[in-house]
């Protein structure tokens, strides 16, 4: 089932085009590497988002050249979805690497008191800091900065894709923030990575096919979670809603679509796919 789209090699079903597959990396991105590149001397500090069900697959500092130097604080964003034990584990082994990082959730400022305390503390070498905040697409990035700065300064939208362009905002008479667009590696070869990025809602919905995606997601639950039996498979989820066509045959495409917007949303659990340790 895997179909080659240029740079950009996925489960991309054969109804979809291969126009819609390299939108896994559009121009608004690459746009937005060229820019932070060309602003990369101001930049002080990074604060990596990364969404805390993949910690592992969503850090994508390294894709930005000139800040992989840079000091870097990590957000485990969205752990009210993510196990609880495994984003403590993360945090543990991110700490023995020598690296910042606390977990929380954009959409609750509370949650964030531990990264705003530590860019506040940040000194840098000049007296207003810096921090560019990066990250993989829709992992919250606008959510935080409003989060951050107490107030809505960006367009938040649950869907992929929406931040387009840099720009700053201020923290506070000492400290800017610059929201940058999402940044995914152009190539993305990786079976289990593309159908949990389409999951999670990294990827956009022109990139895959949400009955795929939810079927794989199913076959991973019952290969590592044998004990989620709870969660139903899209044939008999789309039975318990009674999303049927005339006819009474199964509404396969919306009851995916639905399923993915429950899983979200958090309604089938906190669940988290990666684990550190695990193989790459």
């Amino acid at each position: 089932m895997s179909k080659k789209s240029g740079n950009v090699e996925s489960r991309v079903p054969s109804r979809h085009s291969d126009k819609a597959a390299a939108s896994w990396f559009p121009g608004h991105m690459a746009a937005g590497l060229r820019a932070v590149l060309g602003i990369a001397d101001l930049i002080d500090v990074v604060i990596e988002v990364r969404d805390a069900r993949l910690p592992r697959s969503t850090a994508v500092a390294s894709l930005h050249a000139r800040l992989k130097s840079k000091p870097m604080l990590v957000l485990l964003n969205r752990q009210d979805l993510a196990d609880p034990a495994s984003t403590a584990a993360w945090l543990a082994d991110l700490g023995k690497s020598g690296i910042w990082a606390c977990a929380g959730t954009g959409t609750r400022a509370a949650s964030l008191r531990p990264l705003r305390s530590a860019l506040l503390d940040f000194r840098g070498r000049r007296a207003r800091v810096r921090a560019a905040v990066i990250g993989a697409p829709n992992t919250g990035k606008s959510s935080v900065i409003n989060a951050l700065v107490h107030r809505k300064r960006t367009v938040v939208q649950n869907k992929a894709g929406v931040t387009r362009h840099v720009r700053w905002i201020a923290l506070n008479e000492r400290t800017d923030l610059l929201d940058t667009p999402g940044v995914l590696e152009p190539k993305i070869a990786n079976q289990t990575k593309a159908w949990q990025f389409a999951l999670c809602g990294i990827l956009p919905e022109s990139a895959f096919d949400p009955e795929e995606v939810a079927e794989q997601f199913h076959s991973w639950l019952a290969r590592h979670h044998p004990d989620s039996a709870g969660i139903a498979d899209l044939e008999s989820f789309a039975r318990q809603r009674g999303m049927l066509r005339r006819g009474g045959e199964l509404d396969r495409r919306n009851a995916a679509r639905a399923f993915l917007k429950e899983f979200r949303a958090g309604t089938l659990g906190r669940i988290t796919f990666e684990r550190p340790g695990d193989a790459m």
